[in-house]
């Protein structure tokens, strides 16, 4: 059976029998109700799938769609969507990352009638996007908003991209589409409107996790993101014709709900504010937001609609590809890089490599290499002994390896930062830092403390602590990244 959001709940149920929760009293998203109840669980430490049976829509009605939040949540979730084990630390799912981004799988296309997105199609005055159980992520947000991916088509090449934009719910059929410099949607929908056409779009509300994490890739814009999905899906993404746009706009055959239509030449609309993936409120955008006139809305029977929350929530583990890219481009410039930090709020502009340093000149080329990505600001380098996941570990080698005035460099601000940084003085220039935070090679530097292996080895804990006593006391999650 072809992998989507369906098959995954079933492998979740299986593997995580507990962890699946459907909530079957009314809530509004429109109104925060999903936002408080994802935050309260947060709060307590506690990360379930989520799936809300009576979700109202946008007109204040029980949607006839179910509403499914934090499938990516957690590291378990991930692990479970990509076919990984569970005892796969951090750092080998970014390497697993890698390789199934590498590992292309090309889509296959299937006829409309065998496509289950197809059962139901609205299509024209039909269209009503206020029928969606549609969110309002975030205090002062501008209104309703849609997170998950858009899919675009470079007119000449026929690459497909997917990326996710922001997009505030402005009437039945119309959005918004925030869009940058250098953002490869932007390049599609900016080459259409200087010939004067529309630019074909499609949004996926709901999918297999792998699809959205593979919708999360970093890489050249000749890369065939189709392809790359097909990677971290492990089979052929299935693809169906648009109903708006026919064979020119292949979507995805056993996605929930796609909404599809155009990006309008000469428009733009004013969208925002909104909390934006930081964690701060983004402001109002025009000049960089498009006109997305939605045209058709296909779905499955029985639809589950799905959103995530930035900056916290399935956010992060959805950027997992980011980090797997990261590696890839470090350990070219230096092959002993053995792990790199890089999603999360706390990573959003930073950059944590450890590796293992063979000459004085490793840090830098390391972190040069990471600055050349447009979400890099400050880069801290470390030994292979440092844990880039845990903070402790992090602050520990800052306070006792850096002597700031040799080790810390401040670059001027030459390089392309991102719209979204709040700190930015230039609409997308940015200064750098890097912090080398590695031992010398050209003097002794002190060892660090440890307990002798042969005694690790000797002293088993169980035979003086019993079980019983161990499984009573709390565990402590207050010194690792969440």
């Amino acid at each position: 059976m072809p992998k989507s959001l369906r098959t995954f709940l079933e492998d979740y149920r299986r593997a995580m029998p507990n962890g699946l929760i459907h909530v079957t009293r009314e809530v509004d998203p429109a109104h925060y109700d999903v936002t408080a109840i994802i935050k309260h669980l947060g709060a307590m430490k506690k990360f379930p799938i989520l799936i809300f049976d009576h979700p109202l829509n946008l007109h204040g009605r029980v949607s006839e769609m179910k509403l499914v939040m934090n499938c990516e949540i957690s590291q378990r979730n991930v692990q479970i969507a990509l076919g990984l084990p569970e005892a796969m630390n951090r750092s080998g799912m970014a390497e697993a990352c890698l390789e199934l981004g590498q590992k292309r799988v090309a889509p296959i296309v299937i006829d409309k009638k065998e496509a289950p997105v197809k059962e139901v199609i609205a299509v024209g005055r039909e269209v009503d996007l206020y029928e969606l159980p549609i969110m309002r992520h975030h205090e002062m947000d501008g209104g309703p908003y849609i997170t998950l991916s858009t899919v675009a088509r470079d007119r000449k090449t026929g690459v497909y991209n997917c990326s996710y934009h922001r997009m505030e719910v402005k009437s039945k059929n119309t959005l918004t589409c925030f869009s940058a410099v250098p953002r490869h949607l932007w390049r599609i929908f900016r080459d259409h409107e200087e010939n004067g056409l529309e630019c074909p779009v499609a949004t996926v509300l709901g999918h297999h996790p792998a699809y959205h994490i593979g919708a999360c890739t970093i890489g050249p814009f000749e890369l065939s993101e189709y392809e790359v999905i097909g990677g971290y899906l492990r089979e052929p993404l299935r693809l169906t014709a648009s109903e708006t746009w026919g064979e020119r706009l292949l979507i995805p055959a056993d996605a929930e709900i796609v909404i599809e239509g155009a990006l309008i030449p000469g428009k733009r609309v004013v969208d925002g504010p909104f909390g934006e993936a930081p964690g701060y409120l983004g402001p109002q955008r025009y000049t960089t937001c498009a006109l997305y006139e939605v045209r058709a809305v296909n779905y499955r029977k029985g639809a589950m609609y799905q959103s995530v929350i930035t900056p916290e929530g399935d956010k992060p583990w959805m950027d997992l590809p980011r980090e797997g890219a990261y590696l890839r481009r470090v350990r070219e410039a230096v092959p002993g890089v053995t792990a790199v930090c890089k999603f999360g709020r706390h990573s959003h502009y930073n950059v944590f490599i450890s590796l293992k340093k063979m000459s004085e000149g490793d840090p830098g080329r390391a972190a040069a290499a990471a600055l050349s990505f447009d979400h890099a600001k400050n880069v801290f380098v470390f030994d292979e002994d440092v844990d880039v996941y845990n903070p402790t570990e992090i602050l520990w080698a800052l306070a006792t390896r850096v002597q700031p005035h040799l080790q810390v460099s401040i670059l001027e601000p030459l390089f392309r930062g991102d719209f979204l940084d709040p700190s930015l003085v230039d609409e997308i220039k940015t200064s750098c830092m890097i912090v080398d935070a590695t031992r010398p090679l050209d003097r002794p530097f002190s060892p660090v403390s440890r307990c002798p292996e042969a005694a690790m080895n000797r002293v088993k804990l169980e035979d003086y602590i019993p079980a019983e006593v161990l499984q009573r006391i709390a565990t402590d999650h207050t010194t690792y990244w969440c």
